[in-house]
């Protein structure tokens, strides 16, 4: 049975003064002390606890204790991360969430850290993700809390690359690196010399070069890594030695080896700053090295110039010689090859090879329009006295009175200008002289036939545009003196002095950006004075140049690169290294850049159909022509061969010969809707069997070795297959298979036709097979 209930407590008068008990016993109204004294307990009980929820909401809604980082989860569902869960992993490894489709990125991570007060700050890192994709944070963990405007730093993907400091480490401890890129990585072989001081098994060099990115055209083709091993050819440490060592233990070695000098990095200069083929490539006995020493700004006129004349006609012109400039240009940062570097290299220009003003470039990722569009030192001029440096021999006459004047070449600063066009005017797109056989038609570009003697009257349409223009600034170079003449913009110039300032110890290019100026092209009248407000002139002693934008400094600037892994990477054996993973490219592929060893499906079928080992290129006439093989796997080698007996010399009497030996390969094809296929070369395996520009004697013969006709530049090419419509093909390429017009002799193509898309329209250069000799 239950006991008695307690009646609650009556209400008792609190006592007085005088209200006490007697000895031993409770005084009046003590039990009621007791009872209130519970009563407090409880109410500050229930005032806890609610403190308590109130601190515990506050605190989840972060108005103290601080912030919590976002998760990937969070975010990947629309909120902001503030549920304080731990959403991913530590710093350094990436969430399993971010290889989805959602994959969130770190600009959705840095406006949610912004949102909630915090500051960031964000680096990029090379990695499987698609660039942009947020890797995590950096020492911080998803939903950790963190102080309240502290700065947090995010990861953000760069896509597939080289990390900076790859080279120099073993193979073995890059190979988790590499394996979690996502693209093919290849391990190759690179030589080292038997005293080396270089370990085997390192990590001698890449493609590409360190703390640069893969572009998307490369991604298919991957990653190469070069792991030094001792062998025969040019040891990928030779940066570095002394010239005259280096150049002794090549021919100790039975190679033909030249020394020529190059701009280079400060710590290169009188050393040995590159080679062609590249350090670290195999070579045979008997084989061409070009060894590279560096120089600097002390050198520029005596590589830029040359002494014409004799005796009292005795004059300082131009030397175009490409030689010292040839190579890779990048941006500090790079994640886009295609977008922040460039590659200048050899062209051919107005004048000739041997000629005055002769050894031009061109930006190999857009190469020039016509021999007028390429990379010069000068206008153009039509007498010695439009590329004079000097008035030695001339009493009276000032140097500032040359047309050259103002270029920085004829200063002593020791940079110079490369531009494009030579200060010649276009009539649409195309740039020329406007003078003999062609003239500008309101726009058009037309010719006519000068022995006619029917001349148009005068040009109409015709404008100068902005090009290419390119400062080049050597190690050494006195670049204040050029800023304080008012060379730059002010206003580039004053933005560039609040940025990191440039690395003068290394050669670098400042390229003008056609995008910061309002004006990129200006009309001209016929009968107008040509003057080019876009390259240096001398105009009354004035410079015409509008002041160049951007400015240098380290974010504007291309520095060269002197090791950037421009080898023949297909030629060099596989590298075994532990731990690598087939699937993202092992070391036993040997069949090209794919690391599959297998061919796409298209290119397999396009090769099929191009197979052949009889292609030639020919116009029916003269001493020359260009042969060509193609064979199944992608693979291709030519040759070209134009022979004048006529141009004799001292040590050749028997004539001169231009040649161009090759090899490549196909790297993709599409096919078309009319049967044919677009191919695309792989430029990075297109190789020239010597330097081109270079000359030796052979059997009493000058060989200067070129560029093909054909086969250059090595970019998109139409294969036409066997039994094509003859009567489809243009004009012009019916004309380049060897006695006159193909269609003529036969309606459909007796074997597969290759036409250059690339190559001049007024030419299209088209290799045939299946016909020659019949």
């Amino acid at each position: 049975m239950p006991g008695p209930v307690p009646m609650p407590p009556q209400a008792v008068p609190m006592p007085g003064p005088a209200a006490s008990g007697t000895a031993g016993e409770p005084a009046k109204g003590g039990r009621n002390k007791k009872t209130l004294l519970i009563v407090v307990i409880v109410a500050l009980l229930v005032l806890a606890v609610a403190g308590g929820v109130a601190a515990f909401l506050t605190y989840r809604a972060e108005l103290w204790g601080g912030k919590s980082l976002p998760d990937v989860a969070s975010l990947a569902a629309g909120t902001n991360g503030t549920d304080g869960t731990d959403g991913g992993k530590a710093g350094g490894k990436t969430s399993a969430k971010q290889s989805k489709k959602s994959a969130v990125t770190a600009k959705a991570v840095t406006e949610a850290l912004k949102d909630k007060g915090l500051k960031t700050k964000t680096v990029t890192e090379f990695s499987g993700e698609q660039s942009g994709t947020f890797l995590g944070y950096q020492g911080l963990k998803e939903g950790q809390r963190v102080k309240a405007g502290s700065t947090v730093t995010v990861r953000e993907s760069a896509g597939p690359g080289v990390p900076k400091g790859t080279v120099g480490k073993k193979a073995t401890d890059v190979v988790k690196t590499f394996n979690g890129m996502g693209v093919p990585v290849h391990y190759k072989q690179v030589v080292i010399s038997q005293d080396s001081k270089t370990p085997e098994g390192q990590v001698g060099v890449t493609w590409p070069t360190p703390g640069t990115g893969l572009s998307d055209d490369d991604k298919d083709d991957g990653i190469y890594i070069g792991v030094t091993h001792k062998g025969d050819g040019i040891p990928v440490d030779i940066l570095g030695q002394d010239k005259n060592t280096a150049l002794n233990a090549l021919q100790a070695q039975g190679y033909d080896v030249d020394l020529e000098p190059h701009f280079s990095s400060k710590q290169y200069v009188g050393k040995i700053s590159g080679s062609y083929p590249a350090p670290g490539s195999t070579l045979e006995k008997g084989d061409s090295v070009t060894l590279y020493y560096g120089v600097d700004a002390s050198s520029t006129k005596d590589l830029l110039s040359k002494t014409t004349g004799s005796g009292d006609y005795a004059m300082k012109v131009v030397n175009n010689d490409a030689t010292p400039m040839i190579g890779m240009y990048c941006k500090t940062t790079v994640t886009d090859t295609s977008k922040d570097c460039i590659t200048l290299e050899e062209a051919d220009g107005p004048y000739g090879a041997d000629s005055v003003g002769g050894g031009f470039m061109q930006i190999k990722e857009r190469p020039a329009d016509n021999d007028y569009d390429t990379l010069g030192l000068n206008n153009w001029s039509q007498d010695v006295g439009g590329v004079m440096l000097s008035n030695q021999g001339y009493p009276g006459a000032k140097d500032s009175d040359l047309p050259m004047a103002n270029h920085l070449l004829m200063g002593k600063t020791g940079a110079f200008e490369l531009y494009a066009g030579m200060g010649l005017p276009n009539c649409g797109s195309t740039v020329s002289q406007f003078d003999f056989g062609s003239y500008c038609d309101n726009g058009t570009y037309r010719t006519y036939d000068l022995s006619s003697g029917a001349s148009p009257q005068g040009n109409t349409g015709l404008t100068f545009r902005m090009k290419d223009f390119l400062v080049y600034v050597p190690v050494g170079t006195d670049l204040k003196s050029i800023e304080d003449s008012g060379y730059f913009d002010k206003s580039a110039l004053a933005a560039a002095n609040k940025q990191k300032a440039v690395d003068t110890s290394r050669p670098f290019i400042v390229m003008r950006d056609s995008s910061l100026y309002d004006e990129t092209e200006v009309g001209i009248k016929a009968d107008s004075a040509w003057i080019d407000p876009f390259v240096p002139g001398n105009v009354n002693g004035k410079n015409p140049l509008e002041p160049v934008k951007p400015a240098p400094s380290d974010a504007t600037v291309y520095y060269l690169v002197e090791q950037n892994g421009d080898l023949d990477w297909d030629s060099l054996p596989d590298a075994k290294v532990s731990g690598v993973k087939d699937s993202s490219g092992s070391s036993g592929s040997s069949e090209g850049k794919s690391g599959s060893g297998k061919m796409d499906k298209v290119l397999a079928e396009a090769m099929k159909a191009a197979a052949a080992d009889d292609y030639g290129h020919s116009g029916g006439a003269g001493a020359w022509g260009e042969s060509l093989a193609i064979h199944a796997d992608g693979t291709f080698e030519g040759s070209l061969s134009d022979m004048d007996a006529g141009i004799t010399g001292d040590g050749y009497p028997n004539g001169s010969e231009t040649r161009s030996d090759y090899t490549g390969r196909f790297k993709s094809a599409v096919k078309n809707a009319d049967g044919t296929y677009t191919l695309q070369c792989d430029a990075s395996a297109f190789k020239i069997d010597g330097t081109v520009g270079s000359s030796h004697i052979e059997d009493g013969v000058k060989v200067t070795i070129s560029k093909p006709v054909a086969m250059d530049p090595c970019g998109k090419f139409t294969l036409y297959p066997k039994g094509y419509d003859t009567s489809k093909l243009s004009d012009q390429q019916r004309m380049w298979a060897g006695g006159g017009d193909v269609a003529s002799r036969y309606a459909t193509l007796p074997g597969p036709a290759l036409y250059n898309n690339g190559s001049d329209p007024d030419e299209q250069r088209t290799f045939y097979s299946g016909m020659f000799g019949n």
